[in-house]
């Protein structure tokens, strides 16, 4: 899979939360001549707006790297192979994280003008379904609220090129997405029907019980147990 492939599939997981009705067809490659343009894809709408797409994946952890190389050699070869792993319950680091990679990308934007685009989104994505990538890119959302991410990362998005800003976890605790503009900032959805739909309710419960009393042992064994469930449920899919 070549990047743009793959981060075209991040902008259709984006597209379908959204609702917005388009196909891989509606998206193209914006970097195909010799010239960088800073985005990553272009999205054209049924109603004909351009839109510039960013991405990037979160690393929530103090050493960027470090832990999603420890997952892959865990992991190993074998995709069919299910295996363990500790995904990140520290919410500074997940913020920190979060800033970091957004600022990253601002300074990659800052210098292009993005004139064959009409508007201009930052996809941030987490949980991302790929064999060895799971937990090391999980991020924890129970907690994780609109609040804090303002706190962390809005004056950096505010003086940004982005019109709107997205945090995608594709797998996680809850179907959730947040989505941050100029005059808001951000805002945490939840589909709590999509969670009745599967076995997942009482394992968030559980996981927010436990973290309301500090109880960081059993949040590490409810994520232990869930990234098991997902890699089991990825090798039958």
């Amino acid at each position: 899979m070549t990047k743009f492939e793959r981060e075209t599939s991040f902008v259709l997981h984006l597209a379908g939360r959204l609702g917005l009705g388009i196909t891989r067809n509606d998206i193209s490659d914006p970097n195909t001549s010799d010239s960088e343009t800073g985005l990553d894809a272009i999205m054209r709408l049924p109603d004909g707006l351009r839109v510039g797409v960013q991405v990037t994946e979160i690393d929530p952890f103090p050493n960027p790297g470090k832990a999603r190389a420890l997952e892959k050699k865990v992991a190993g070869q074998n995709t069919n192979a299910v295996y363990c792993d500790w995904a990140q319950n520290d919410l500074q680091i997940v913020l920190d994280s979060l800033k970091r990679a957004i600022q990253r990308k601002i300074a990659i934007a800052e210098p292009h003008p993005f004139e064959q685009v009409d508007t201009v989104w930052l996809l941030a994505c987490a949980g991302i379904p790929e064999h060895g990538a799971v937990a090391s890119t999980f991020l924890m959302t129970p907690w994780l609220s609109a609040i804090d991410m303002n706190r962390a990362t809005d004056d950096d998005l505010q003086q940004s090129k982005y019109d709107r800003c997205f945090l995608l976890p594709i797998l996680g605790a809850e179907q959730v997405q947040y989505t941050w503009t100029k005059h808001v900032g951000w805002k945490k959805s939840v589909r709590q029907p999509d969670i009745r739909e599967y076995p997942r309710e009482a394992y968030v419960t559980s996981l927010i019980r436990a973290a309301a009393i500090d109880d960081w042992q059993e949040v590490d064994r409810l994520c232990d147990e869930e990234c098991k469930k997902v890699l089991s449920e990825m090798r039958g899919s």
